[in-house]
């Protein structure tokens, strides 16, 4: 483990184990000319095995459950080569199932996936013909139609299971195959092998990138502008994805973002349901324009329940220390815009002098400067940009007279700029003075 990666430490144990029934949270569906990554709703797997005698490699069900008991399922398919548009294959699949299926009720619900792609459903009840309950999501993919199928034996099941596929559906997101890409697998369990328009060709390859950008002036600040978007819900994400993990649990994820600061991809340890799964759930994070375009960025996560009495190599955790909690509760505040709970939390913090008091003094500097450029008062905006310039002050004096290794750093990775920001916002409010 390298100290440039962000590595979460979490002293829990949690009352899980991976059943003898190993299956994984999401996967990848590949197509002859596109593929999907796709995620199991809350409740469900997502297997790559069972269904493959029927043509069906990539199968969901109900935990508890498998592919041939289950009262409802699911499966994802890409349409074949000859459909490249969304309607035309629909059109194709209603004709050719009407005399079973008779006509479906079309579009029946309809929103975007995780990529912002617009989906639609269509529901095709049971008949006498056919018994099954079933209703179909449908995406219009680049050259490609995605379909994701929901089967119930009855319609009491059906009723009750058919959030499931709003949920599968929305969790979709699209991957561009490499144009030298033979004959992938149909569904692939974690996306360490995805065939995208990544520079990577291996998990280890990324993190090794990403470890040496660390080392840059660049790297350390866009590495802490990650830390800084993710802290107040890292914590609850790893909690809620190695609930039903076996610890220990270690695993990697690499986040590659794309020049406009979106998660274009992730690379993550290969066969690990919760590495799969923290990549799916922080894929939504947007930061400011990387250094480059690909960039790497390695969250190294580690849950040893053996460890919950032991002292941590490198001082106290930031995930378990009292001040770092409620700065990271404040911000959580600041998101949502109730600024006065935020403060309140903000001083809680300060007033405990804890281990991290830099970074709890950074938090709030960066609350009053982000308040300061949304404000439209010029006295209001004034008096923030004040506050954020003597937080910001206090940050690096405590940092720089601490003698832990990640306060001292704090200044060179964010601080420092965000004080110049600021006084270069202040001088511009109050010209007179200077």
């Amino acid at each position: 483990m390298t100290r440039s990666a962000l590595v979460v430490c979490l002293s829990v144990l949690l009352a899980a184990s991976i059943s003898a029934q190993e299956n994984y949270r999401g996967g990848i569906v590949y197509g002859p000319k596109a593929a999907f990554n796709i995620s199991a709703p809350e409740g469900w797997v997502l297997d790559n095995e069972s269904g493959v005698n029927q043509k069906q490699p990539c199968v969901l069900y109900p935990k508890g459950s498998t592919w041939q008991d289950a009262k409802t399922v699911m499966y994802a398919k890409v349409a074949s080569t000859e459909f490249e548009d969304v309607n035309a294959f629909v059109a194709f699949a209603i004709k050719g199932m009407q005399e079973k299926h008779g006509l479906p009720k079309e579009k029946i619900e309809s929103g975007k996936t995780k990529d912002g792609r617009p989906y639609f459903i269509n529901e095709y009840p049971a008949t006498k013909n056919y018994p099954q309950w079933e209703r179909v999501a449908y995406v219009q993919l680049p050259h490609a139609v995605a379909y994701i199928v929901l089967s119930s034996r009855d319609q009491a099941n059906y009723r009750k299971d058919a959030p499931a596929l709003t949920g599968a559906v929305k969790s979709v997101f699209y991957l561009e195959l490499k144009a030298d890409s033979s004959s992938p697998r149909a569904v692939s369990p974690a996306p360490t092998s995805v065939a995208t328009a990544s520079r990577f060709t291996s998990l280890s390859e990324a993190i090794a990138e990403a470890d040496r950008n660390s080392e840059t002036s660049e790297g350390k600040r866009y590495d802490y502008e990650f830390s800084s978007s993710v802290q107040s819900r890292l914590a609850d994400v790893v909690h809620e994805c190695a609930k039903d993990s076996k610890l220990p649990l270690v695993f990697d994820v690499v986040f590659i973002f794309a020049a406009d600061g979106r998660v274009e991809n992730t690379l993550q340890t290969p066969d690990q349901s919760a590495a799969v799964c923290v990549a799916d759930k922080l894929r939504n994070i947007r930061l400011s324009a990387p250094p480059r375009a690909g960039w790497p960025f390695h969250l190294h996560v580690e849950l040893n329940p053996a460890k919950e009495n032991a002292k941590p190599r490198s001082g106290p955790n930031p995930a378990t220390s009292k001040d770092m909690q409620l700065s990271m509760q404040a911000g959580k505040a600041g998101v949502a815009g109730n600024y006065k709970e935020a403060l309140r939390l903000y001083g809680q913090a300060i007033k405990l002098h804890g281990h991290f008091a830099p970074f709890v003094y950074h938090n709030r500097g960066m609350l009053y400067l982000n308040r300061a450029k949304a404000s439209t008062d010029a006295h209001s905006r004034t008096a923030d940009l004040q506050k954020a310039i003597a937080d910001f002050k206090t940050s690096i004096d405590l940092g720089a007279a601490s003698d832990d290794e990640l306060n001292r750093g704090l200044e060179k990775v964010g601080t420092r700029a965000h004080l110049e920001e600021a006084t270069k916002l202040l001088a511009e409010e109050t010209p007179d003075n200077h």
